[in-house]
């Protein structure tokens, strides 16, 4: 019997064997986060939005192109709760925390959760183009080998979404983070095993 007809955990997408579900509880941050998402892009076993909902808990997920998508997307805009931005981490972006800072009420983050060549055709909808952009103020190695990137630097969701609450000094997020992105490179080893995959290493 070969992986892809194994039985596998609803939340996590790995086999059952190798579920990482136990031992954790979802974290509530006080920055919220708008995952825009397809129906086919949830549907890819190595999405990494997924985890994202399964180890926050202030998230909510639009998926582009369904019906009322905009109307979604509408609403979160014009909440008075927080400050709406989006997060796409090359430049010119703006500084998220001066805009914390200014506008006195967290942010409500929108974070493209696809590819990135569909992530820059998103960017430029018109319900979005007037979203303040932000980024991250250090560039860091990508962690996620299970898809090719164009440019080493380019950062899956999981990745991009914890490292900006990392940036933002988001309130207890740093007593839970390491928990988080050692399960995230658990969940990435056991789909590379699954794969036949290795990790690729740099010699000094």
């Amino acid at each position: 019997m070969d992986n892809s007809s194994k039985e596998r955990c609803i939340q996590c997408r790995l086999i059952i064997q190798d579920c990482l579900c136990r031992d954790i509880s979802a974290f509530w941050a006080e920055h919220k986060i708008t995952l825009l998402t397809s129906k086919k892009e949830e549907r890819i076993i190595s999405n990494t939005g997924r985890l994202l909902r399964w180890m926050l808990e202030n998230i909510s997920t639009v998926y582009i192109g369904e019906k009322g998508w905009e109307k979604e997307v509408e609403w979160e805009i014009t909440r008075s709760d927080y400050t709406p931005v989006i997060l796409y981490p090359t430049p010119p972006v703006c500084d998220g925390q001066i805009i914390m800072e200014k506008l006195g009420k967290p942010l409500n983050i929108f974070v493209l959760d696809t590819s990135w060549k569909n992530a820059r055709r998103w960017l430029h909808k018109p319900i979005l183009m007037n979203l303040k952009k932000i980024g991250l103020k250090t560039d860091m190695p990508s962690g996620y080998y299970l898809r090719k990137h164009s440019v080493e630097s380019y950062l899956c969701t999981f990745q991009a979404v914890t490292a900006v609450m990392a940036e933002l000094g988001t309130k207890d997020f740093a007593s839970v983070s390491f928990q988080i992105n050692e399960k995230f490179k658990l969940w990435v080893k056991s789909l590379a095993r699954e794969r036949g995959l290795t990790i690729k290493t740099t010699r000094h």
